[in-house]
């Protein structure tokens, strides 16, 4: 695969059956933040060593949240996406040969940075609540207000947006 970068745009030659694992660390590692994946996702920040992609807005879904069970099926730091109602078939949807394990519902932590301030760089967002996969108690849980930034409790039986995050080390 060859990556050009040009002065307003990136484009490749090669080989498109790449993995996904290898596109999107190839993205990460040589092409602007605000580049677009093959499969609509965005990279939206690059800190810390780590290149931060929300997927496409077409698979963001408005959801009660997960309601905890995703202890079994975390991933390391990261709440699978399975767990969140509709979000695993909007995401599969949407792109070639999805590892569900690589795409996550970030934590609070995670929504707020890179999530809220980089949300200029998504391909849109929602002036709305968003669900992060962090715990409050049995009965609440945390969203990120795209409104204001602030990150509050809220009832698990509530609905918000959910949308599906990666990362690659860069």
């Amino acid at each position: 695969m060859t990556i050009y970068i040009g002065p307003s745009k990136w484009w490749w030659t090669g080989d498109t059956n790449l993995t996904n694992d290898l596109h999107y660390a190839c993205l990460a590692k040589v092409c602007p933040v605000g580049t677009t994946t093959r499969d609509g996702a965005v990279l939206i920040c690059k800190s810390g060593g780590t290149g931060w992609f929300v997927a496409p807005s077409s698979t963001q879904v408005n959801s009660q949240w997960a309601g905890g069970q995703y202890n079994s099926t975390s991933v390391g730091d990261k709440c699978c996406i399975s767990e969140w109602s509709g979000l695993e078939t909007a995401l599969e949807g949407a792109t070639r040969r999805i590892d569900s394990t690589k795409w996550f519902v970030p934590s609070s932590s995670q929504l707020n940075n890179p999530g809220y301030v980089c949300r200029t760089n998504w391909d849109s967002f929602d002036a709305t609540n968003y669900w992060s996969s962090t715990e409050v108690s049995s009965t609440n849980a945390c969203k990120q207000n795209f409104n204001n930034g602030n990150i509050n409790s809220n009832n698990k039986t509530n609905s918000n947006r959910v949308r599906a995050f990666r990362s690659e080390k860069l």
